[in-house]
């Protein structure tokens, strides 16, 4: 998909944020001041970024547990978020949220929140769809899950509702090779998840998820499609798992040289070749990029850090009407 310069420029300033973002706070939780499950989306960049930036104004999404760049690509400050992940009372969730950010959601910023069981979340992005159909709404929803997920019965149940119902959802499946410590190749009854997509009537489509202008190019289509009355897609993307399922994973099920072949391609960097050869990047701008983006997130850090602890009546905060 062929994008103007500045907008090349914006997938990989957000490709960056991500990669800082997620060494950052794995760097956090290992010393202490993040006491919430993180999981970690290193080599996940291009697909994540590629996916969020097809999303224009009124559309819907439901992040997975690992992606924090989709909440900050959505609009959702910088501050909000780390102080949440650091659990403070000024912070998203107002520290209640134990697992990190994807249990959280901004209706203005059209997020919402996943379930605590990944893949859950697909059937209330179905309802969210339905809605925008009812209202006669052009826009669409946008729903992430992993390839762990796309085995759940509550997947496939709200996958065949959208096709009979025909509202405008894409539903973007991850695939990093593993379901926590179960590789794809064990859990999936198929080699690709898009081909269970003509099971439901569904176009469906793999994409190279290391790749962020082929990522972007598929679900702006399906996204394009949904929005013109067409109907639900499947939209998978393969990557590879750099790091382990979360912080506190110690990925015994991985060898050493598994781990090293997970590296073996880097989405950021292959982006950057790219802008780089297409003369859009020099090494004094990659640098600036980077400088930039960390800055921004060192003063997140310290604003997370002056918060205030949650107290009890942050507890009952929102659960009872008064």
């Amino acid at each position: 998909m062929d994008l103007p310069a500045n907008q090349l420029l914006d997938l990989y300033r957000w490709m960056v944020m991500e990669r800082l973002f997620d060494e950052s706070v794995n760097s956090l939780f290992r010393m202490g001041k993040i006491m919430s499950m993180f999981h970690s989306a290193l080599g996940q960049e291009a697909a994540n970024v590629g996916a969020a930036y097809a999303l224009r104004e009124g559309d819907a999404c439901i992040p997975s547990h690992r992606g924090k760049v989709v909440y900050l690509m959505r609009g959702m400050p910088l501050n909000d978020l780390m102080a949440g992940l650091f659990g403070k009372r000024e912070g998203f969730g107002q520290g209640r949220i134990p697992v990190g950010s994807h249990m959280c959601g901004s209706a203005s910023m059209g997020l919402l929140p996943a379930e605590g069981a990944l893949g859950g979340s697909l059937v209330v992005g179905v309802g969210a769809a339905l809605a925008m159909k009812l209202r006669r709404e052009p826009n669409a929803a946008l729903i992430f899950c992993g390839d762990g997920a796309s085995n759940r019965g509550d997947v496939h149940e709200g996958m065949n509702l959208a096709s009979v119902l025909k509202v405008p959802a894409v539903f973007f499946f991850v695939n990093n090779g593993w379901s926590l410590s179960v590789r794809a190749s064990y859990g999936l009854s198929v080699e690709r998840i898009s081909t269970r997509a003509a099971g439901y009537g569904l176009p469906g489509v793999t994409v190279d998820g290391w790749r962020v202008l082929e990522v972007h190019g598929a679900v702006s289509a399906a996204l394009r499609r949904a929005r013109e009355g067409a109907g639900p897609a499947l939209v998978e993307a393969v990557v590879s798992r750099w790091s382990a399922h979360s912080v506190n994973d110690p990925e015994i099920y991985r060898t050493d040289d598994e781990r090293r072949e997970a590296r073996r391609r880097d989405p950021v960097a292959d982006f950057e070749a790219t802008l780089v050869d297409r003369g859009l990047l020099s090494g004094a701008e990659i640098e600036r990029i980077r400088t930039e983006c960390q800055a921004a997130l060192d003063a997140g850090i310290a604003f997370a850090e002056g918060c205030s602890e949650p107290d009890e009546k942050c507890l009952t905060s929102g659960v009872y009407g008064g």
